[in-house]
């Protein structure tokens, strides 16, 4: 094969091959900025949207909340399903804030809080 052709027939993939490692790093960008946000969220509910705030109960270093009731959250490392599911099921003197709270306010503390205590 001639090496103009060669050269021409190689181009072409390694084009593709770039434009799509770009596109891929800007899906993982997205998904880092979105990540991000829901992390904002989830800080900003557990210091001051839920009724009470989480950190008036919990510990958690991330949030600079120094509650005395309930268990450490930094010492507990709860998983996202932990964390979700007392949300949810209000287990002992912790408030259902199922109804206060928006599942996307939920899902966001539940993403923060298993983050920064690292039940992740």
């Amino acid at each position: 094969m001639p090496f103009c052709l060669l050269a021409r027939a190689t181009r072409v993939p390694v084009v593709l091959l770039a434009g799509l490692t770009f596109a891929a790093s800007l899906a993982i960008a997205s998904d880092e900025a979105a990540n991000d946000a829901a992390l904002e969220l989830g800080k900003e509910v557990f210091l001051n949207v839920a009724a009470p705030p989480c950190g008036v109960c919990h510990v958690l270093a991330d949030a600079e909340a120094a509650g005395t009731i309930a268990p450490s959250l930094d010492e507990l490392q709860p998983t996202f399903d932990e964390v979700h599911q007392a949300m949810t099921s209000g287990p002992g003197a912790m408030p259902d804030y199922s109804a206060s709270l928006s599942d996307e306010e939920i899902d966001a503390v539940a993403a923060y809080v298993s983050a920064v205590a690292g039940g992740n």
